[in-house]
């Protein structure tokens, strides 16, 4: 694939996103740090069976918190919300789906 198969391709991912999330993923990025500094610490993770709980704890807690803070007027059994709810659990999953489940395994084990 060429770099301008590349460009358009990526483009064409980029658009499926809607622009008033894709305007807001730093936010989305702040709360998972927040959560993560402040709600679950290493002494209070070990609470969940598993990394992969951790991480569906982590990324529920921040969607609703992104839901209520800035998409409140979207239905939420809208197809619109269902299209950024899937867009940011994949966005939370491949940016930190391994580092959480990381922390999870360092600080309580298997």
């Amino acid at each position: 694939m060429n770099l301008q198969e590349q460009i358009r391709k990526v483009l064409r991912e980029e658009t499926k996103i809607p622009v008033r999330l894709r305007r807001r993923f730093e936010h989305l990025d702040d709360e998972i740090d927040f959560r993560m500094r402040r709600i679950y610490t290493p002494k209070d993770i070990c609470r969940f069976r598993s990394g992969k709980e951790l991480l569906e704890v982590v990324s529920e807690t921040a969607i609703d918190a992104m839901y209520y803070t800035y998409f409140s007027d979207v239905v939420g059994d809208s197809k619109e919300w269902g299209i950024m709810y899937r867009t940011m659990i994949e966005y939370i999953n491949d940016k930190y789906g391994e580092e959480i489940k990381k922390y999870y395994y360092i600080n309580c084990g298997n």
